[in-house]
């Protein structure tokens, strides 16, 4: 089955494509199910897994909801990302820097991702519908 032509609705396209991001977002969550600090990070990660399951992630809540379980386990990934200094009597410089990430927060960025990806769609649904109603809002205004 072919993706249809949502070339012509951007709000549309939007909307599909979180759909299309749910199934994996959904499984992400059951992954990081070790991962939860506290009870209160976990309670939240399970009502998300039950909104996300239902397709219920259209809100301004919804979204903050996302965020509110993503962030702290990016703030793990992003504390795990190291930078390295490769000596190379070629190089101009006398060597380069490689960033990686430490071995033990690979995994966890892996599992994170479909997160991510379904984060950065609702975010631009966000600002699509915000530009709508503006849009709508200059379209009725006297020019005068």
């Amino acid at each position: 089955m072919s993706e249809p032509n949502l070339d012509y609705d951007p709000i549309q396209a939007a909307v599909f494509q979180a759909l299309s991001l749910a199934p994996g977002a959904h499984n992400a969550l059951d992954q990081l199910a070790d991962h939860w600090e506290d009870s209160q990070s976990a309670h939240a990660a399970r009502r998300l897994a039950v909104q996300v399951a239902q397709e219920k992630i259209f809100s301004a809540r919804d979204l903050d909801a996302l965020e509110c379980v993503l962030l702290p386990l990016i703030e793990v990934v992003d504390a795990g990302r190291r930078t390295e200094f490769v000596s190379d009597e070629y190089h101009a410089r006398g060597g380069y820097h490689t960033e990686g990430l430490a071995p033990e927060v690979c995994d966890l960025d892996r599992k994170i991702q479909p997160l991510m990806s379904l984060r950065t769609t609702l975010q631009t649904l966000r600002r699509l519908r915000r530009s709508e109603q503006i849009a709508l809002t200059l379209r009725g205004q006297d020019m005068a």
